[in-house]
């Protein structure tokens, strides 16, 4: 279960927090609240940062002070004045502010800040400001926060995301922790945004399983761009026996399927005009009929819709309908594409060939991991691993993948023909290898190996025999057959 509670026990003075009794307590007095980081600024004082800090750990709850060795990504800094404020200001940008921490600031001072003062320490990285002289029960909004923070860096490690996501960049966790929220502790429709290939379906199906809905039905998929016209909406909204030629026998609709369940639309922007009228009724009553049937029936699903183009400007063009735009639209995530998290490409690699090989992936040798990431991906994830299935088909089951195992044509970087590749490749391959070399500490007599080693694997890739890569090294058969044995071995 990822229920928490927590008792919070604070003495309050005609309604509002007393933060000065506060810091008076005794030490043993119990105040639960969630695991996290604590940053307190100079003017608070070391004797209330040491009661706050022996009040809140009592039961082991907080893990310490603010250090770089903190892992917890949930934090409270505490602020006393406009010194401390400015030393927050710079705690912000300096050690939190792009690192993917969530943060609580507390006003302890009776003094309130502007506005202005607010929204500079929110655009620095702070997530809620609470001013403790304003606020009714401001320890138990705080602690509601941090307990909901930490419930989703807690899912952010389950099976549920490491099974369908890989990589730990900014971009990915940012919107992993907006997908478990909006999953876990809401039941709004959703509107999935984000280029082709991005993985919106596998967003889809974690937006299911976290679903905590007691009844919860299946997740069921339709893709808008296979709905044909001159079935009336039969996929979406199913048939009566004889509706239309071909209707041989009555058959449900994906609404139908979806009852109490997960819908996930599809490029919903290709959804004809006139079935958008029909299924705005679904959304906004819950009801519908079946092609050829005067009877209303029931489903009640959540929504996920899901586009690769502006629906906004699609609504504008009257493409599609604003009233429809503005049911499914309540909440909105921005799917990163590849080359926006492209720090991932190598967990992703190693997270594809571990799924194909069973856990028993091959060795992928470092000018293999450049090469992908290097590459520019227009259909993104679901093109890397097109490109990884291939090499798992290729591969022989000995030695490492190597370069030689990419998919040459549909590997080239973008804006790039088959003859300035090679000059590329040759570069790329070589500057990596040397620098590898170098980190090792070979000897120049081992880097020449290395060179040398390289310069037969990229002229055999060229050539593919070994008769004509002897006449362009200079070498013999014998001596190009013993270079392949060594990289073998």
């Amino acid at each position: 279960t990822f229920i928490i509670s927590y008792l919070s026990v604070i003495t309050e003075s005609q309604g509002k927090v007393d933060w000065q009794q506060l810091l008076t307590m005794p030490l043993n007095t119990q105040i639960k609240t969630p695991k996290v980081w604590l940053y307190t600024c100079a003017s608070c004082g070391q004797v209330a940062t040491g009661r706050i800090l022996n009040a809140w750990d009592k039961e082991g709850l907080l893990t310490e002070k603010w250090s770089p060795t903190v892992h917890f990504r949930s934090g409270i800094i505490l602020l006393q004045s406009m010194t401390d404020y400015e030393e927050a200001i710079s705690f912000l940008q300096l050690q939190i502010k792009g690192r993917g921490h969530r943060v609580c600031i507390l006003n302890l001072d009776n003094n309130t800040f502007d506005t202005e003062s607010k929204v500079r320490i929110l655009r620095y990285g702070a997530d809620y400001f609470f001013e403790s002289s304003l606020l009714n029960n401001v320890y138990d909004a705080v602690t509601a926060r941090l307990t909901r923070w930490i419930t989703i860096d807690g899912l952010l490690q389950s099976p549920v995301i490491t099974s369908r996501i890989a990589g730990n960049s900014l971009a990915t966790i940012q919107m992993l922790k907006q997908v478990i929220e909006v999953s876990f502790f809401s039941k709004n429709n959703l509107l999935l945004l984000g280029e082709r290939g991005v993985g919106k379906e596998q967003i889809a199906s974690i937006i299911h399983e976290l679903d905590i809905r007691e009844r919860k039905g299946e997740l069921i998929i339709l893709d808008c761009t296979t709905i044909k016209k001159e079935l009336s909406g039969s996929e979406l909204f199913g048939h009566e026996k004889g509706a239309f030629t071909g209707a041989e026998n009555a058959r449900d609709g994906a609404i139908a399927l979806a009852n109490n369940g997960t819908f996930f639309m599809d490029e919903i922007v290709e959804l004809p005009l006139n079935l958008q009228a029909e299924f705005l009724r679904v959304i906004q009553e819950g009801t519908y009929k079946r092609v050829g049937s005067n009877n209303w029936r029931r489903s009640e699903f959540r929504l996920i819709a899901a586009t690769n183009k502006d629906l906004h400007q699609c609504a504008a063009d009257g493409e599609f309908r604003a009233d429809l735009l503005d049911r499914i639209d309540t909440t909105s995530i921005k799917l990163p594409s590849l080359n926006q998290r492209r720090e991932d490409i190598p967990a992703i690699i190693d997270f594809c060939l571990a799924k194909h090989f069973n856990k028993h992936a091959p060795v992928v040798e470092k000018e293999v991991y450049d090469f992908l990431t290097q590459k520019e991906y227009p259909g993104n994830v679901r093109q890397l691993k097109n490109i990884l299935h291939n090499v798992c088909m290729k591969y022989s089951g000995k030695g490492p993948i190597t370069l030689g195992d990419m998919p040459w044509l549909e590997s080239l970087p973008a804006n790039q023909t088959r003859n300035d590749t090679d000059k590329w490749y040759d570069e790329q391959g070589l500057l990596s290898a040397l620098q590898q070399a170098i980190e090792s500490g070979y000897d120049l007599k081992q880097i020449e190996d290395v060179i040398q080693s390289i310069t037969t694997r990229i002229t055999l890739h060229k050539v593919g025999k070994n008769k004509e890569a002897s006449k362009i090294l200079g070498k013999s058969e014998r001596w190009i057959q013993l270079q392949k044995s060594k990289e073998r071995t």
